[in-house]
């Protein structure tokens, strides 16, 4: 199917709005902060992948007060971003920060998660170009991402979005009985 991006939507890394091609449509889909209504579903997505995937490292799900404290912790400039068709949560991506050391201020990581049943329908790329646009305000000079290797889909997500390979960390996580490498990818928000 066919999207167009509807006008209001602002350029790439913008964020804003998809609209479906058609009259009759469902909602559109928009890119908004993270409120508390939106922490049940967030908890929903990450739980999910806590259990079930490798798209994380995390092996502690979220409980409903541990979810508030997460989104709380982030400001304006390590945002928590929800992709939204209307009040339904589709995907959600945050900034936080590399390192707590001041010399690192201005570098972060990213993190994308779409649920299970939204993938292949470029919610991926629409909240990362949202991440990198609020990075780039924020006055943040890189962006990384720490992707589990198998997640064949995220480091192909990362390399269409302008980050480059970094690194590999070799078998330095434990997950669901085996050992998992770790691909770093940096995107330097200077070059554009």
């Amino acid at each position: 199917m066919k999207r167009r991006r509807a006008p209001d939507a602002g350029g790439p890394g913008q964020g804003g709005t998809i609209l479906a091609p058609d009259a009759a449509r469902p909602p559109a889909i928009t890119v908004r902060t993270a409120a508390a209504a939106h922490d049940g579903q967030i908890a929903a997505i990450w739980n999910r992948e806590i259990a079930c995937a490798v798209t994380t490292t995390d092996t502690q799900p979220r409980d409903p007060a541990a979810q508030r404290r997460w989104r709380e912790a982030h400001g304006d400039g390590h945002p928590v971003l929800v992709a939204v068709a209307g009040d339904e949560v589709l995907a959600f991506g945050a900034l936080t920060a590399y390192r707590a050391k001041p010399a690192f201020a201005h570098t972060v990581e990213n993190s994308i998660y779409v649920r299970q049943d939204c993938r292949d329908r470029g919610l991926g790329a629409l909240v990362l170009g949202a991440l990198l646009g609020r990075a780039r305000a924020a006055g943040h000079r890189s962006v990384l991402a720490r992707i589990t290797s198998e997640n064949a889909a995220s480091i192909a997500l990362h390399a269409r979005a302008g980050f480059r390979l970094v690194g590999v960390e070799r078998e330095v996580a434990f997950k669901l009985d085996r050992w998992l490498d770790v691909t770093v990818m940096q995107r330097m928000l200077a070059d554009g």
